[in-house]
């Protein structure tokens, strides 16, 4: 039965210049796959009859060192829900890809050398919910590349070159989490996440941001967990959190921040969570913490030597300095 399956992947390849003796066909991860000088022929199932009963169909094809996709490779495979083909040597991603899956609702792309995505790249993949494309070589995304993706919830573009530009997402209009984190961002533009209504975990940490707006945040007031850490911002200005009142935690850790004012955390009135370890902070007024009912601190402050519990209870114009690091900032009232 294997030796019929093989010769029939042999016969049914279409790509062309591609003889048999280029041809490498080999059992892997429970599926015969045909590659060709880098290119992936065809995939099909081992054991056709023991995945009718397996109701998420996992396609496992991680270092192949696949350079290209044939097109209709996944024909034989097309009632998969997950496709990993992370870990090759993918550059570009084409719109005939992934035609033949149109029940995927998890594609992971990560540790490629992928540079560019065509537009409509997923345009077939309507049940998408997640997409990873992690640690590649990408600088730039058109919002070309989201048609289709009706569905997507998840969004992790982590380690690549990304320069964010206005109106980048917009299409995913149910987009949840959109990952961002090590992309040397330098300046996140007005209307870099316009058409994203629904985002709820927005992670930028690990970037070189040393400027926030306002106005970059408007529309985005179901977001729930910020993540900033790690940057180079060396303010908080006023206001600029103002349309986050559904945010819960807050990370600001890791950067140069050196003073907080009254107005910085303007609208957070719902936080739990603030992270703030890892600063240069020296001076900070309590007014900023004051409609801050619930909320914790890290690594928090110590006034006359005891560690505050209730910050917002706190009232006055403090200088701080930071001790060790996770230590709390302890402080003196000017």
């Amino acid at each position: 039965m294997r030796f019929l399956l093989l010769v029939y992947l042999l016969l049914s390849v279409t790509a062309e210049d591609v003889s048999v003796d280029e041809m490498d066909c080999q059992v892997y991860n429970n599926l015969y796959v045909c590659l060709a000088n880098g290119v992936l022929q065809s995939v099909a199932f081992e054991d056709v009859n023991a995945v009718q009963t397996i109701e998420d169909i996992e396609l496992h094809l991680e270092g192949l060192e696949i350079v290209d996709i044939a097109k209709d490779a996944f024909l034989e495979v097309a009632n998969s829900s997950a496709l990993y083909i992370r870990d090759n040597e993918l550059t570009v991603i084409s719109r005939h890809y992934f035609t033949a899956l149109d029940q995927l609702t998890y594609l992971d792309l990560k540790n490629n050398t992928i540079v560019d995505i065509e537009d409509a790249a997923f345009a077939r993949l309507r049940n998408l919910e997640s997409l990873l494309l992690d640690y590649n070589n990408i600088s730039t995304l058109r919002p070309g590349a989201w048609k289709g993706l009706n569905d997507l919830h998840e969004l992790y573009a982590t380690n690549n070159n990304i320069v964010l530009k206005r109106n980048m997402f917009r299409g995913l209009r149910h987009l949840e989490t959109l990952a961002l984190d090590s992309n040397e961002i330098t300046e996140v533009p007005i209307g870099a996440f316009n058409g994203l209504p629904h985002i709820d975990l927005l992670y930028l940490s690990r970037n070189k941001i040393s400027t926030i707006q306002p106005e970059i945040f408007r529309g985005l007031g179901e977001i729930n967990e910020l993540d900033l850490g790690r940057n180079q911002l060396k303010t908080v200005s006023g206001g600029i959190f103002r349309y986050l009142r559904n945010l819960n935690s807050l990370w600001l850790n890791g950067n140069h921040i050196v003073m907080l004012k009254a107005d910085a955390f303007e609208g957070l009135d719902n936080l739990l969570l603030l992270f703030l370890n890892s600063n240069e902070l020296r001076f900070v007024d309590m007014a900023a913490f004051n409609r801050m009912k619930n909320v914790t601190v890290d690594p928090g402050f110590k006034i006359r030597d005891s560690l505050v519990d209730n910050v917002y209870k706190v009232h006055g114009r403090f200088r701080c300095n930071s001790v060790a690091f996770q230590f709390p900032y302890e402080c003196t009232e000017i």
